[in-house]
């Protein structure tokens, strides 16, 4: 079974659809379950100007008003500036190839949003790189091309191809669609109706724990 995840990193919704999938993960742990990431810049091989918001590059994509794009991150836009993002999705071809994709984006991720660095710098990508253990040679080459590019724009072209126009996107196993933010009950729910086999773990964080339930 697969589940297909349609992705930005200047999407603030794609960032909480990763926490979601991190916290589904921790709670359950499933048989014979493929998570896939899918490239999707919100504004293909986009570049901000020195003026250029977080709600601009928000509004642009979900075709709304800017006031609009507050109410979808209300806070980001005060600490945070729009960045190029071409080369990390690039990167991030890499790492799926070197089967470390879950950790690259969960590190990019908390990189952008909680200790807000530059994932447009390329030292700052190497050193993501490294710390999920891929290899600096191979990092060195792609940052130093275009490799991976058609890939990532094929990815979406696929994309848009399929129906898929806004962010974030699950689709699992090829037949349910989540479109926009859910939570992990909600992708849970949805894994079970395609049949999802998974067990409960020892999942603890703070009050929420279910081995105290059981005890």
């Amino acid at each position: 079974m697969k589940l297909e995840f349609w992705l930005d990193y200047l999407s603030p919704l794609c960032y909480q659809q990763h926490q979601s999938i991190e916290l589904l993960f921790k709670k359950y742990q499933f048989n014979d379950l493929e998570l896939l990431y899918r490239s999707y810049e919100m504004i293909p091989q986009f570049e901000p100007d020195e003026g250029c918001t977080f709600y601009d590059v928000l509004a642009k994509h979900h075709v709304i008003s800017v006031e609009e794009a507050k109410d979808i991150c209300p806070h980001i836009g005060e600490s945070l500036k729009p960045v190029k993002v071409t080369d990390v999705h690039r990167l991030s071809h890499l790492a799926k190839k070197s089967d470390k994709a879950f950790e690259f984006n969960q590190k990019v991720f908390k990189s952008y949003y909680e200790h807000k660095l530059d994932i447009s710098n390329q030292d700052v990508l190497m050193d993501i790189a490294l710390s999920i253990g891929l290899d600096q040679s191979q990092v060195e080459e792609v940052l130093a091309s275009n490799m991976f590019l058609e890939t990532v724009n094929l990815n979406r072209e696929n994309a848009i191809l399929k129906g898929i126009f806004e962010l974030p996107h699950i689709r699992i196993d090829g037949k349910i669609r989540l479109s926009g933010y859910h939570d992990d009950l909600q992708i849970l729910e949805a894994l079970m109706k395609s049949s999802a086999q998974f067990n409960k773990t020892d999942y603890c964080e703070g009050e929420n724990c279910d081995r105290k339930k059981t005890r």
